[in-house]
């Protein structure tokens, strides 16, 4: 997820009733298509949970069948910018898709690209990208919600009321769910110290679990691992640990409290909706010309189970994080999204 920040203000697109669920009759149109094959583009592997998130979701999507449609996709890792549009123009030009989604910021290739081949519906996701044309939807999620109600398990639980994240990079989208999961503990225990270290790698194991160690040494008991490499630290001292943006509890069972989740879903719905409408009626697609974000309101976020954790969390932890969790969908309570680079207490 290697981003730049948009400075201007972007609008949270509320995505909910038909808007996703439609209201397609089946066997209404027997001219009407029956299935709809994607084709998404990254530049790293698949592996990674910014992409594991994404495959997850397509998987529960495709068993799911939106509109009576059979969903088909295809998944190409490691395309560098450079090579990106020479591989879009390829998956383009064979005829086989009707989406492709470049799950990264492609912006320069997607703008050529989508004028091309505009019955296409491109997809660009992830902050780095921006508004290019009718037929491209910017979509992302922000996890801040997510890391507040991690970070409210945190901090009711510490026995030192020190927490603690391992990250990559300061920069925006991560620093997201990291200032969050602070907020959320401070929120709930107004002693919590919080601790921070940007390895600035996306992949550093060895050094994540080296800063996982650091921090524990200085008294963490919580630590939220951005990156791969923090559970092995966290499971030789005996400490909890919180995954990001899927749900990474078999990585190591006995440290896994629960983990932010990116929820594609609704997402990928969504822009299935909307290239299904412009099949059947022939009009014109016509994306949202700004940054369509999905939050746990709509479905986009959430945080996973307990898992083997379910009972060691005492049941005053659960209701209070259920409750926010209500709260927060209703609107009652609003976690703040602060984008600046977290700072160790």
């Amino acid at each position: 997820m290697r981003v730049r920040w948009m400075s201007s203000v972007v609008a949270v697109l509320m995505v909910v009733g038909t808007m996703i669920c439609g209201s397609w009759s089946e066997g209404a149109d027997e001219a009407a298509p029956k299935s709809v094959r994607i084709a998404v583009v990254n530049s790293l592997i698949k592996e990674l949970p910014w992409n594991t998130g994404l495959v997850q979701a397509l998987e529960r999507v495709s068993e799911e069948k939106p509109f009576g449609l059979t969903v088909k996709w295809d998944f190409v890792e490691n395309v560098s910018n450079a090579d990106a549009q020479r591989v879009m123009n390829e998956l383009a030009k064979t005829g086989k898709y009707d989406i492709i989604w470049g799950h990264d910021p492609y912006p320069e290739a997607v703008k050529v690209l989508s004028k091309k081949y505009p019955d296409i519906l491109w997809v660009i996701a992830g902050a780095g990208n921006e508004v290019i044309g009718p037929n491209v939807y910017w979509v992302d999620e922000f996890l801040h919600e997510a890391g507040y109600l991690c970070g409210m398990i945190a901090g009711m639980m510490t026995k030192t009321d020190v927490v603690s994240v391992v990250a990559s990079y300061p920069y925006p989208p991560i620093n997201l769910p990291v200032n969050g999961f602070f907020d959320g503990a401070k929120a709930v225990n107004p002693k919590v110290k919080g601790k921070v270290t940007y390895i600035e790698a996306w992949l550093d194991p060895m050094k994540a679990k080296e800063s996982a160690l650091a921090q524990i040494a200085a008294g963490s008991d919580f630590v939220y691992a951005e990156r791969f490499g923090p559970f092995e630290a966290c499971k030789e001292k005996g400490v909890g640990a919180f995954g990001h943006m899927v749900d990474q509890w078999d990585i190591t069972p006995e440290v896994v409290v629960s983990s932010t989740m990116y929820m594609w879903d609704p997402v990928i719905k969504y822009v299935i909706k909307d290239w299904l409408n412009f099949k059947k009626t022939g009009k014109p697609l016509n994306a949202p010309q700004e940054r369509i974000i999905f939050t746990m309101k709509n479905g986009g976020v959430d945080i996973a189970p307990y898992h083997l954790w379910d009972k060691k969390i005492p049941q005053k932890v659960k209701d209070a994080v259920a409750q926010a969790k209500k709260d927060i969908i209703s609107g009652k309570l609003v976690v703040p999204q602060r984008p600046e680079k977290a700072v160790s207490d």
